[in-house]
């Protein structure tokens, strides 16, 4: 998978001029809220990031110069304009005037009002989105030494956008945007390497463009890296796993945080460090994160690293499970059910189990089915019941599960035994795992 489709202007709390996104090939894409890394020692080319970093810092008395050497025709000045109606700074936001001044400047040549133009024309801003023609101004600006703009290109041509599908091309412009030292751009040439798609499958290629993408700050390359270097098939290089985990922790990424917490708390990756752990969930939690607060709420509820405090550890619980943390679902669910921290409240176990054995954690599936089964007043419930435990057993194969399982089976008529047997394949159907791109 490479990248979603742009996201709409308005579902950011300030204008965002850049179209792709810096987790280009990732499962959770997000968009790059700053201007892209510059080397210090490239000739610097003025870009439609930076004039729109410059365009959000205008004060008034900087508006009559720039209106009156837009006014004259400066292709410069006609985009920083341009973008400062965009971003709606000193001036009220208005895309179609700074889609004529984009215009104007652009069929001069100016590459920056280029890749502002295909921004425009892919997004829709101040017109009906044009992706055929957003593809001809990135290309435009691309030709002229635009590493964001062929980015921008690559990731078109990658997902179909609004035009035909094109691998080739895309691993094409990938990599003269990688070579000219786009971030964004090496992190999807690493995804093309490993994958083999249009490019012999090589690995070494793969974590030299991810390394490259992650030296140059390139968070979501950070993370990719990390995991890389984690798995016990690429060596299980605990030590280099943390360095890059931290690199991106420190820049306040919030599942950099959790991770490095994780790996504090696995005795198994022979780096036990309940203090360190801590400190990193809360980082994540202080940010509202869900894997922060469960981390922390869980290590009150074990007494790991602090002492046991079942309140605080469901003043955690609470909120991660309320933002859809499944595992801190499954714990609020069975302190519900068995009363910790507060009186026995069978419904709260029921809420929490629910999202948690949808989302696959069979101890919740199997707690759910034992308390759907021991309502046997509604018939819906025996179904649900013998669904969670069927599929509970595909994981726990135990002789407690599968009895309770048959004896509810002998319960159901034909009718509902067929029911429970179409959801039960819908739900794996449904839960088929999907590789992620650097596995």
């Amino acid at each position: 998978m490479i990248a979603e489709s742009v996201p709409p202007m308005s579902s950011v709390p300030e204008s965002v001029l850049k179209p792709y996104r810096e987790t280009a090939t990732l499962a959770a894409p997000a968009p790059l809220l700053v201007s892209p890394q510059i080397a210090g020692t490239e000739t610097m080319q003025l870009h439609a990031y930076a004039l729109l970093d410059q365009a959000r810092s205008l004060t008034v008395a900087d508006l009559g110069p720039l209106e009156a050497k837009a006014e004259a025709g400066d292709p410069e000045f006609e985009t920083t304009l341009a973008l400062a109606y965009h971003a709606g700074t000193l001036l009220k936001r208005d895309d179609a005037e700074a889609l004529a001044l984009l215009q104007r400047a652009a069929n001069r040549g100016f590459v920056a009002a280029e890749e502002a133009m295909g921004i425009f024309c892919q997004s829709g801003f101040g017109m009906p989105p044009n992706k055929p023609q957003a593809v001809a101004w990135y290309a435009k600006a691309a030709q002229q030494g635009s590493k964001d703009a062929a980015t921008n290109l690559a990731l078109m041509y990658a997902t179909g956008d609004g035009i035909e599908k094109d691998s080739a091309k895309a691993a094409t412009w990938f990599r003269s945007a990688a070579e000219a030292g786009q971030p964004t751009a090496q992190l999807n040439l690493a995804a093309l390497y490993h994958r083999g798609e249009e490019l012999p499958q090589d690995d070494t290629q793969a974590v030299f463009w991810l390394t490259k993408a992650a030296d140059q700050g390139l968070v979501p390359a950070m993370l990719e890296l990390a995991r890389w270097y984690l798995r016990s098939e690429h060596g299980g290089n605990v030590d280099a796993a943390i360095r890059w985990f931290e690199r991106a922790a420190e820049l306040g990424d919030a599942a950099a945080q959790v991770a490095l917490g994780d790996i504090f708390i696995d005795q198994k990756l022979g780096r036990l460090d309940y203090s360190q752990a801590l400190k990193w969930y809360r980082s994540a939690a202080d940010q509202n994160y869900p894997g922060g607060q469960f981390g922390l709420g869980a290590r009150y509820l074990f007494g790991q690293g602090v002492p046991q405090n079942v309140e605080e550890a469901r003043r955690w619980l609470i909120p991660a499970a309320n933002r859809g943390h499944p595992y801190a679902q499954f714990l609020l669910a069975e302190m519900s059910e068995k009363g910790e921290g507060g009186p026995v409240d069978t419904a709260s176990a029921l809420k929490y189990y629910a999202p948690a054995a949808n989302f696959g954690i069979a101890q919740a599936q199997y707690r759910l089915g034992l308390l759907l089964a021991s309502d046997h007043s509604k018939s819906g419930s025996l179904v649900s019941a013998y669904k969670w435990l069927v599929l509970a057993q595909d994981v726990l194969k135990q002789d407690a599960t599968a009895a309770a399982a048959q004896d509810l089976r002998n319960l159901l008529t034909p009718a509902q035994l067929a029911q429970a047997e179409n959801e039960i394949a819908g739900w794996r159907t449904a839960h088929k795992r999907v590789p992620q791109p650097f596995e």
